[in-house]
């Protein structure tokens, strides 16, 4: 699951971003920063939805972000779970942590889905846009606008 975000205002972004005028820590910073709000709703919601054997806590605790990469195309940074695998009492084999969030996300037989990760990410999208907005702001400012 990635971050993604858009600026409307002043100036086109993507204006911007042919121009060079955004500078790539600048992105960064606006990437971190609404990936912070993402992270820090997943957890919420999965600890306020997640349910049944698995919901220890671990999973929640295993939300994290990952470093901005660059492409082509753009930059994007992941948000995605710690490594780890948590083995149930009646598990033949220990259930990694992607597995157990995309069971409950989606659900399987006789298990309805519990969709933490679309439902943080739609209750924080206005927050994400707003701790981007704020960093790129701050560089407006030192830029003397």
């Amino acid at each position: 699951w990635m971050a993604r975000f858009s600026v409307d205002g002043l100036f086109d972004f993507d204006e911007l971003l042919n121009a060079g005028a955004l500078p790539n820590d600048v992105m960064d910073k606006m990437l971190h920063a609404s990936a912070d709000v993402i992270v820090n709703a997943q957890k919420k919601t999965a600890k306020s939805i997640l349910r049944g054997k698995y919901a220890t806590g671990r999973l929640a605790a295993s939300i994290t972000k990952g470093r901005v990469r660059r492409a082509k195309d753009g930059r994007s940074i992941e948000i995605g779970f710690k490594s780890g695998r948590v083995r149930g009492k009646k598990e033949p084999r220990p259930t990694s942590n992607a597995e157990i969030a995309f069971l409950n996300e989606y659900g399987k037989r006789g298990q309805p889905p519990r969709p933490f990760i679309q439902q943080a990410n739609e209750q924080c999208r206005e927050k994400a846009i707003e701790a981007a907005e704020t960093e790129y702001n701050k560089w407006l400012e030192s830029m003397g606008f």
